[in-house]
């Protein structure tokens, strides 16, 4: 399965549901304001599209600001590293999301790379090496030059309907989560579904049945889909790293972290394929 399909099969459910959530409401607004909703949508998406208005997107969107000169000193060490692999300034644009303790870096759009707050601290206290810092924005940068986020920032904006009906229902199912029985009944929710189209079968609602069912194979499937593209995402990443010379630094920040599956196999991709680290040389 090509990488496009896979991001495809992730993206598309949000998509859709937000653009049903979009038609609905606009549906019940007065004229004026349903033009301005749709009309509006439409051009700020097709602005995104095209690689504009990138830095707005990540500052509304991401909720992110511009590195200061204070924190470029900072990561001087981890930049030298950066521009010396072609994937530091100005080939990609260093931006900060306050608040975010985790040592953490991710690409967005097609030039931006967002660092946490906590990385920054990591680096100013010095219980983050410089190379295991360029390491973790390498992993970002590569994705950013490899194209993979390139539509996100409209991605982000298209599906913020979807964004926010997934947040209060993960809200209200974390509450929910203390009742007895509910983790089962959400496992088992494929008999509910079951009868709910036989129900509509019985009533020759094909249509509903059908709706229903694809609501349900859906429930199931998105997850898988969405697991397959983030690990897609963190393979690439790790191999843009990698060939940077920055894998086995990399491979060392992983130890750091909890050993989970997911850990535990990057570890071994990285530290069984590491490659020199490169001559320095000019960003062009």
């Amino acid at each position: 399965m090509t990488r496009w399909m896979t991001k495809a099969l992730a993206v598309t459910p949000g998509v859709l549901i937000s653009t049903a959530v979009t038609c609905m409401v606009g549906a019940v607004l007065p004229a004026p304001a349903a033009l301005l909703v749709f009309a509006g949508g439409l051009l700020a998406a097709a602005t995104l599209a095209v690689g504009a208005a990138e830095e707005a997107a990540a500052r509304l969107l991401v909720l992110s600001r511009p590195v200061s000169p204070a924190e470029l000193d900072c990561l001087a060490g981890a930049l030298t590293l950066l521009c010396r692999a072609g994937l530091g300034p100005p080939v990609v644009q260093l931006r900060v999301r306050a608040g975010e303790k985790a040592i953490a870096a991710g690409g967005f759009g097609r030039h931006t790379v967002v660092l946490s707050s906590g990385l920054l601290e990591a680096i100013e206290d010095g219980s983050l090496p410089d190379e295991q810092a360029a390491a973790v924005i390498a992993h970002a940068a590569g994705l950013v030059r490899g194209g993979l986020v390139r539509q996100d920032p409209v991605l982000a904006f298209w599906t913020l309907p979807w964004q926010l009906l997934r947040a209060i229902c993960q809200a209200i199912s974390s509450a929910g989560a203390r009742l007895p029985l509910t983790s089962l009944a959400w496992r088992l929710r494929v008999v509910v579904i079951g009868v709910a189209v036989v129900q509509c079968l019985t009533q020759h609602q094909l249509w509903l049945a059908v709706t229903i069912g694809c609501i349900g194979a859906v429930s199931y499937a998105m997850p898988v889909w969405e697991r397959r593209w983030h690990t897609m995402l963190t393979d690439r990443g790790d191999d843009a790293a990698d060939a940077a010379g920055l894998g086995p630094a990399l491979a060392l920040f992983l130890r750091r972290c909890p050993r989970t599956v997911s850990v535990r196999r990057r570890l071994h991709r990285l530290e069984s394929g590491a490659r020199p680290v490169p001559a320095l040389g000019l960003v062009r």
